[in-house]
């Protein structure tokens, strides 16, 4: 039987002579990764010492970059070698790639559940049995969305190691699939009446007495209204500049462009650390849209830019008072501040299901779902659009029952 050849990557036997007093040389026969077989050798004082030292040499020819930036994965390469390779791969994608606060929450699925569960296996050994083990784990405490996340995550990083040559085919896709319980949620949305009484409250508390003399400027009253009047997510409406806006004319606008996320940047002093900025794209492909706005919008942007606050590099309409990015958790706050008392009680999100569901009313699901930026009017149905419970309205059909004419028989006497 032919003897078989060394997998790329991989040595045979190594060999070691002792060619003089207190001088040991080791030698093996190694491939490359593009079939090339070499002959490494290391030397040192004992046996010991020189073959310590061409394993060490060896790890680093398999192991480590090469000079084309290939790092070798194969079947036995640990998963937690693994990870960190696919996040590198993300991490070098550039702007067409992950975002970083996608590469944010990957980062936290995979420190708390990816590793601890298969980080120290093997590739070849991440079989459906494994991954199904991990995953069934999560959906007994009831983690279906982070078990979701984490079937995500790992397809992609088992998809790199089929992309390798590590491994033949994908063990995720063979895995159980992932199923959330089938519970729709009611969905919140704001009446009229919740509308009245909530931009009423945040003016009252706008124009609460000043402390030390300084005026309050939150900007909570028109950034209500601009979410109201547009569907816009919360931070969809802070990274706005005055850039995206085209107030004059008889169909005023504004163009999604960006949205605020938590993530690793440099600060003023250059030193990188996690804080919130404005991304240069929203949340998805299809939030990238245009929509016109109603009057009370155009008020508030005007009033807004009238003001003349440091909108910072990036010229946003609402800034922070320091001229940075407004936190989103600091406008849920306020809202909360604002609203105590009135019996109200709101997220930024209601406003984006209100106005949906609002649109789906009057006019149709295809206008909400552009609204919205939405690439499917399923997810407007199923997350944005209030389910009525109410029958339609079949009167005259049912009537038909006992006051319409009855069709001739077409039953053939024997």
């Amino acid at each position: 039987m032919p003897k078989l050849p060394l997998e790329p990557g991989r040595w045979s036997d190594i060999y070691t002579k002792e060619v003089r007093p207190n001088s040991w040389r080791a030698r093996t026969t190694y491939r490359d990764f593009t079939g090339a077989t070499r002959e490494p050798e290391s030397w040192g004082k004992t046996k010991a010492i020189a073959k310590r030292r061409l394993e060490d040499k060896l790890h680093k020819m398999s192991g480590a970059e090469n000079a084309d930036g290939v790092v070798a994965i194969t079947s036995t390469t640990r998963m937690d070698r693994v990870i960190d390779e696919w996040v590198r791969e993300r991490k070098q994608e550039g702007e067409d790639g992950i975002t970083s606060q996608s590469l944010i929450t990957y980062g936290s699925t995979i420190k708390n559940h990816i590793r601890p569960g298969l980080g120290q296996l093997r590739v070849r050994e991440v079989t459906p049995v494994a991954v199904n083990r991990l995953l069934a784990t999560l959906h007994a405490a009831a983690k279906y969305d982070t078990a979701r996340q984490v079937n995500n995550v790992l397809t992609q990083i088992m998809g790199m190691c089929v992309r390798y040559g590590a491994i033949t085919a994908n063990p995720v896709r063979d895995a159980a699939p992932v199923r959330k319980p089938r519970r729709r949620k009611e969905v919140r949305t704001l009446s009229l009446e919740e509308v009245a009484t909530l931009r009423a409250a945040v003016r009252s508390w706008e124009n609460r007495p000043a402390k030390r003399g300084v005026r309050n400027i939150t900007l909570l009253p028109e950034i209500v209204d601009t979410m109201l009047g547009t569907g816009l997510r919360i931070g969809e409406v802070l990274a706005l500049r005055e850039d995206d806006l085209q107030l004059d004319g008889d169909a005023p606008t504004l163009t999604v462009n960006g949205t605020v996320v938590r993530a690793e940047a440099p600060d003023a002093t250059g030193k990188i650390r996690r804080r919130l900025i404005r991304q240069p794209k929203p949340k998805t492909d299809s939030s990238r849209h245009t929509v016109t706005l109603p009057g009370f919008v155009v008020i508030a942007m005007r009033t807004a830019l009238d003001l003349a606050l440091d909108g910072g590099p990036d010229g946003l309409l609402f800034p922070s008072t320091s001229g940075t990015v407004r936190s989103p958790g600091r406008v849920r706050e306020q809202l909360k501040e604002a609203l105590d008392g009135t019996g109200v009680t709101v997220r930024p999100h209601d406003f984006r299901r209100t106005v949906a569901d609002h649109i789906h009313d009057e006019l149709d699901t295809k206008t909400a779902a552009a609204q919205l930026g939405h690439s499917s009017e399923a997810t407007t149905l199923r997350h944005y659009v209030r389910r009525k419970n109410i029958a339609p309205d079949v009167r005259t059909v049912l009537d038909m029952l006992i006051g319409g004419t009855p069709k001739p028989s077409t039953k053939v006497d024997s």
